[in-house]
């Protein structure tokens, strides 16, 4: 199945990895219209379906990544937007690249091996003590059948049905992260499974914050 995807490049300037929740926050307080900015239904409720708009450092410059349909909402956002405020400083926006490509997710026939970008927040407060309190063998088996999960809800979200069954090898390190202000441990490394995912989408838990992006790797297993 093909998707399209919107990748608008903030050319120019350089950020690290915990400013994107700042480039995030500035746009959804902006534009509290658009759903898709910020997944905020309303009194604390959150839209937990696959972020359609997501936002990355790739290489050190702003991405921000939409999904089919919500591409245009960066199109129409963009349009005015010539700085951002991200509290401690302000982003000047001189230039903005505006890329559409057509991609291709589904199963792919034989197995695909992918990178993590940014660190994979596989772990939530239910399986987190499980995973700490068990050996190496179940550990594995643990990440796998949530990497295998996390492939489905992205598959799901985006319109895809799967009827092949999702197979998946990893090589994972764990690294600690600091999310929201709390200590967690992420994992970063390489994977490889029998489905075609898209380079720069995320999996996993805070997709839209650039937690979990994947890349496609050519070559031997990372």
């Amino acid at each position: 199945m093909d998707i399209k995807m919107l990748t608008v490049k903030l050319e120019g300037n350089k950020v690290e990895s915990r400013d994107i929740p700042k480039i995030r926050g500035y746009l959804a307080g902006r534009f509290p219209q658009y759903l898709e900015l910020h997944n905020h239904i309303g009194e604390n409720k959150f839209n937990y379906g696959y972020p359609v708009i997501q936002y990355k450092s790739i290489g050190g410059v702003p991405n921000i990544i939409a999904i089919n349909e919500a591409s245009k909402i960066l199109i129409d956002i963009f349009y005015d937007v010539k700085e951002i405020d991200m509290k401690d400083k302000i982003m000047s926006i001189l230039e903005k690249g505006y890329v559409l490509k057509t991609k291709e997710i589904g199963t792919a026939e034989g197995m695909v091996e992918y990178k993590f970008l940014t660190p994979w927040l596989a772990l939530n407060q239910d399986n987190y003590e499980r995973f700490a309190n068990s050996g190496i063998d179940e550990r594995t088996d643990i990440l796998k059948k949530i990497l295998t999960g996390n492939i489905l809800s992205m598959a799901k979200g985006l319109g895809y049905w799967v009827e092949e069954p999702i197979e998946v090898l990893i090589k994972l390190n764990p690294v600690k992260i600091n999310y929201k202000n709390r200590k967690m441990i992420g994992f970063k490394g390489g994977f490889m499974t029998n489905f075609m995912i898209p380079n720069h989408l995320g999996l996993g838990k805070s997709v839209a914050r650039g937690f979990g992006t994947v890349k496609k790797v050519n070559g031997g297993f990372v």
